[in-house]
């Protein structure tokens, strides 16, 4: 499990870090004037960042909480992710290309990582408990 959750996280933050300038770009990166989607880009990027982080933590350190603390912590990051256009804002016209294509992609992206997330922790936590009762 510590490796799913390195590699969730990772990709998940790449992802974080792609969709709003590459993948499926912000109206600022789309051709428009900057708005408030730029604001909740610049917003992904940091929870991007921060994913890669958390996985790259459970990679590196050996502690037997690691795998624990990095799900959790990306559970907690793909939560921020979820609710930062709503924060930050994005457009409300349906023509516009964050509102039709950032913006699903980002939350589809968060929502798929907290339900990793989830599992993964349940699955660790039980694990723990187990080696513990033994």
């Amino acid at each position: 499990m510590k490796k799913t959750v390195g590699v969730v996280s990772l990709i998940s933050g790449a992802l974080l870090l792609m969709i709003p300038r590459f993948i499926l770009p912000v109206c600022e990166y789309a051709g428009y004037q900057p708005m408030h989607c730029s604001d909740t880009a610049r917003a992904e990027y940091i929870v991007g960042a921060l994913l890669i982080a958390a996985g790259a933590g459970a990679f590196v350190f050996r502690h037997a909480a690691a795998p624990l603390i990095a799900a959790v912590t990306a559970f907690l990051l793909s939560s921020a992710a979820y609710v930062a256009p709503n924060i930050y804002g994005y457009c409300r016209s349906a023509k516009m290309p964050c509102n039709y294509g950032t913006v699903p992609a980002v939350r589809f992206v968060a929502v798929l990582t907290a339900v990793i997330m989830i599992i993964a922790t349940v699955h660790l936590i039980r694990k723990r408990t187990k080696a513990r009762s033994s």
